[in-house]
């Protein structure tokens, strides 16, 4: 043997193993930030208090100036295109000329309210760029599976022990409904209608097999399961439609009897758990359908659209330009229409209205895609349960005013974003090169 010659295997970075598509570390950056920022929104009471949201704004900023930095020194600028974005700014245009054209009952809300949504347009807009890899899909799919199943136990266990303060700390100030960390039960009834589905989508695929399958179904299970012990009719009534359409769209596309039984299951594990956990109080509550109150806002809401039908009142005016409306005698303070189609309607008209109504459509007509292939795709995967989570929201707005929570709203628009992208690749993988040296 020649004790001179070897072979030895190395990697070498030429053009023809590492492509130019290799995903930069500044999307994964962005993903993690808008995370983090998603999770700080809902522990932090759903950001409802003016310090929640401006970190949110200045956090989205911050991001959005990072995101550009990257092609704007290289000089590459490489867009992501999406169909979400024309509704999204003909959106934005009605509350410039609302602004502009002092247009509203009260214009310094309207600006407050239009820098909320430019927040909001800010997070739509990185989702959409940053998500282009399975990868991040499968970071996206397991860190919500594992914040809200974490986020349903703290909630099970302030149910189980109240002192009738957030996180046995924080004290209320004007009353509420405390589930987890919400003021009110049916907004937390609202993100985790957004949250739920994202294991329950996950544990009927080919990703994930037996252990882990059962603890991700078991995650779901949990999760969904809140929706019921916070008590709200609405979000009780919206998951049941999330579990029809997720249905309806499987069978449809694979006409088989399995996936029928593994969702009856889920459902029957669900009220199992429930009945489990569920007090009496629990069960009278959702005898209790009167509610009278919600009907009068919403007739009156449509008398104040009638007055102005065209660009509405001002975004953000609702309980400003109410009282002059109100049909009836009460002295809660009405903070919101308790329907957001009514008030998107009453606050920014038909064309605001429009707006809406086609950014939704372009959702679906997206989302939908993702039912091809989404058993062993992670993209596609995580795209059909953000249809679904948004579709549990879209019902239940109807009744409520989750989107008016600037959490759930945040949440809301990062999976329409999700849903309506295409389906991501996946990563490149290197390739060894093998030399022979003497």
């Amino acid at each position: 043997m020649n004790a001179a010659t070897f072979t030895r295997v190395e990697y070498r970075p030429t053009a023809a193993t590492i492509p130019t598509s290799l995903p930069p570390r500044s999307p994964l950056t962005v993903l993690v930030g808008i995370c983090a920022l998603l999770f700080f929104a809902v522990l932090s009471f759903g950001a409802v208090e003016e310090w929640a949201i401006s970190i949110l704004e200045v956090g989205f900023t911050l991001l959005f100036l990072f995101w550009a930095a990257h092609p704007l020194i290289s000089g590459k600028i490489k867009l992501r295109s999406s169909p979400l974005y024309a509704p999204a700014l003909l959106f934005g245009a009605v509350v410039v000329v609302q602004c502009g054209f002092n247009l509203t009952a009260y214009r310094f809300v309207t600006l407050i309210a239009g820098l909320q949504y430019l927040a909001y347009g800010m997070l739509l807009f990185l989702t959409i760029q940053s998500v282009d890899r399975e990868q991040y899909s499968k970071i996206i799919v397991w860190s919500f599976t594992v914040f809200g199943s974490t986020l349903a136990v703290f909630a099970i266990a302030q149910d189980l022990a109240p002192n009738g303060k957030i996180y046995w700390l924080r004290t209320l100030t004007s009353g509420g409904a405390i589930f987890g960390p919400y003021v009110n039960h049916d907004h937390y009834a609202g993100l985790m209608e957004m949250l739920a589905p994202i294991p329950l989508v996950l544990g009927l695929t080919s990703l994930t097999t037996g252990g882990k399958r059962a603890l991700v179904v078991f995650a779901g299970i949990v999760m969904a399961s809140t929706i019921v012990l916070s008590q709200s009719r609405a979000g009780t009534a919206s998951f049941l439609a999330e579990m029809a359409l997720l249905l309806g769209l499987l069978l449809a596309r694979r006409k088989n009897g399995r996936v029928a039984a593994v969702l009856g299951a889920v459902c029957l594990m669900v009220l199992a758990f429930v009945a489990w956990v569920g007090t009496a109080a629990l069960w009278r509550h959702f005898t209790e359908l009167q509610d009278w109150m919600r009907m009068a806002m919403t007739i009156d809401g449509l008398r104040m659209f009638a007055r102005k039908p065209i660009l509405g009142w001002g975004l953000g005016t609702f309980t400003t330009v109410y009282p002059q409306f109100r049909s009836f005698y009460t002295n809660l303070f009405v903070n919101a229409a308790h329907d957001d189609y009514v008030q998107v309607l009453v606050e920014t008209g038909l064309i605001g209205f429009t707006a809406v109504v086609w950014f939704i459509l372009t959702v679906y007509r997206g989302g939908l895609r993702n039912v091809s292939g989404w058993n062993r795709d992670w993209s596609r995967a995580l795209g059909l349960a953000a249809l679904i989570g948004c579709t549990g929201l879209l019902v239940h707005s109807t009744f409520d005013f989750n989107l008016q929570i600037p959490a759930n709203a945040c949440v809301f628009y990062f999976m329409c974003a999700v849903a309506a992208s295409p389906a991501t690749s996946p990563a490149t993988k290197l390739r060894p090169v093998l030399g022979t040296k003497k």
